[in-house]
């Protein structure tokens, strides 16, 4: 099964008419994935700067990450899951948009930072202050988030 079929059959599925063709179904649906994206992106953003030693400086940056994980990961199911929803409306559109694309790119790069790279490096001891190694991976972090999130704007506006 190609990646052409899965849209092409995302475009036609009758368990995405609503998404389709309510008047409030895509509007619904994108006002969660925005509430989903604003504690994403709290969380990650909190997390790194507090690595870069910007704001929570009297906290361990180690600290900030363990309890900001859980809101970090609901934002990001309910950002899959509503993305998901939204592509399902537009599935053509989105399969032939390059901003997509690269969202899509963006999102598998900055994921696999995140669970592989980023999470050792965020892993600071008490009483130490975060390394060059730390600091460089929170610039990747925010780097990379802020281009998934540029692209995903775009594929509203290309």
């Amino acid at each position: 099964m190609s990646l052409l079929s899965i849209f092409q059959w995302l475009a036609a599925a009758p368990l995405f008419d609503v998404m389709r063709n309510s008047k409030w179904g895509f509007a619904s649906v994108e006002m969660l994935h925005l509430v989903a994206l604003t504690a994403l992106g709290g969380a990650i953003l909190i997390g790194d700067l507090a690595i870069l030693g910007i704001g929570l400086s009297r906290t361990v940056s180690s600290k900030v990450g363990r309890e900001l994980a859980p809101l970090f990961w609901m934002g990001l199911a309910g950002a899959v899951v509503s993305g998901a929803l939204l592509v399902s409306a537009e599935a053509m559109k989105c399969y032939y948009h390059p901003a997509f694309r690269l969202k899509m790119l963006l999102f598998v790069l900055v994921l696999a930072f995140y669970l592989t790279l980023h999470r050792r490096a965020q892993d600071i001891a008490p009483g130490t202050q975060p390394g060059r190694l730390a600091k460089l991976s929170a610039v990747v972090s925010l780097t990379l988030w802020l281009g998934v999130g540029l692209a995903g704007r775009a594929i509203g506006f290309l």
